[in-house]
């Protein structure tokens, strides 16, 4: 991209090519750019920094150790949703995990039956209500 300096003016074109070096997705030991994530046909950069912050409270060590040992239930957290989701199959794409279909082998994994993660957060969703209508037991007064 040509940034005009003379008219974007010094600041923005350095903030502008500052942000496109620096890592957008960054899971553990494992950092992508958004021009890594762009080679790939990934634009989803608010959702790459989404997952990045998630994988990350969970402990993950890097990309492989999520393919391994995380399953997309793991995943179903809030702010990490189906986007987020293609945004981890692309990472996988980009690192060389997972074969071809890095998403649907990494699904497949770690599950016996294949279901879209819409469904998978809606099915916790629905366990989480469930558990808050339990009728709690009132104590004395």
């Amino acid at each position: 991209m040509n940034l005009a300096r003379n008219v974007l003016g010094a600041h923005a074109v350095d903030f502008l090519e500052h942000a496109s070096r620096e890592s957008i997705l960054t899971i553990g030991s494992d950092h992508l750019t958004r021009g890594e994530l762009a080679d790939l046909g990934c634009y989803n950069f608010v959702a790459a920094r989404n997952l990045s912050g998630a994988l990350n409270q969970l402990g993950v060590k890097n990309l492989r150790d999520v393919f391994d040992n995380y399953t997309p239930r793991d995943l179903a957290l809030p702010h990490v949703g189906v986007i987020a989701l293609a945004v981890l199959g692309a990472a996988f794409e980009a690192k060389g995990i997972g074969g071809e279909i890095p998403l649907e082998t990494y699904v497949a994994k770690h599950q016996a039956k294949v279901t879209t993660f819409d469904t998978v957060k809606a099915r916790i969703a629905r366990e989480d209500q469930q558990r808050l209508k339990r009728p709690r037991r009132r104590g004395r007064r």
